[in-house]
């Protein structure tokens, strides 16, 4: 019997770190416009106000550190090696932080930079952008280069493979969903007719996703549910 373990995580696996989200109350999208800094379809048009808001966030990953969420992902993986797959919604580093490897991160990821003329992508780590002077490092282009976090009405190559997995789930697969809403990605329809047992964690109960369609729900910070939820994923891998 060949048990796995499929992990989609959202803004709230980080927010115990102190990263803000984007869609709660108090959230990023509160207070900056999104059809601004993160629109595929104008974003040219506010360059450098959309680099400035890039450049903040990057900027202040160092003074965010992995919680006991991000680190419990990690250990299933050390624990159950290729047997854990671990799909992403956040742009930040604290999970690789933590010791997790290949990551699919769907939005792309805050420490790269993709250019639109050339689609060259490349890391930037922890640095900034200047808008007007930096150039793409392949073709050399300026105002083609944008942050390599998918923004909204961008394609999102990684969707596929989420498909991909979600369609491959087993009655040996469990599912553990991690702090979202389900307003981007949609994974409670996504999970609906899905065989195999699954736990959902949230800070609170979302209209986006029927909690009914869970074996397991921790209405509770990522932080503190970790520890259930790991004794929930052990029992799985080991019954």
């Amino acid at each position: 019997m060949n048990k796995n373990i499929l992990v989609f995580t959202g803004a709230g696996v980080s927010a115990p770190s102190g990263i803000p989200t984007f869609r709660d109350k108090g959230g990023i999208w509160t207070k900056y416009d999104m059809d601004k800094v993160c629109d595929y379809t104008t974003w040219k048009s506010h360059g450098d106000l959309v680099h400035d808001f890039h450049n903040q966030l990057r900027l202040a990953l160092p003074t965010y550190q992995p919680n006991a969420a991000h680190m419990a992902i990690a250990q299933w993986q050390r624990d159950y090696s290729n047997r854990v797959t671990v799909f992403t919604q956040n742009v930040d580093d604290l999970l690789e932080r933590a010791g997790c490897q290949n990551i699919i991160k769907l939005h792309g990821d805050l420490q790269h930079m993709k250019c639109t003329q050339c689609h060259h992508v490349w890391p930037v780590g922890i640095s900034s952008w200047t808008y007007r002077t930096d150039t793409c490092v392949k073709c050399g282009s300026k105002k083609a280069v944008k942050p390599g976090t998918v923004f909204f009405y961008e394609h999102a190559p990684e969707y596929a493979r989420l498909s991909m997995a979600l369609r491959d789930i087993s009655e040996h697969t469990l599912t553990v969903v991690i702090g979202t809403s389900g307003q981007v990605v949609d994974i409670g329809s996504m999970l609906f007719d899905k065989p195999g047992p699954k736990i959902l964690n949230n800070l609170e109960s979302s209209l986006a996703i029927n909690d009914q369609l869970f074996d397991h729900v921790f209405y509770e910070s990522a932080h503190t549910a970790s520890v259930a939820i790991s004794h929930l994923v052990n029992q799985h891998m080991q019954s």
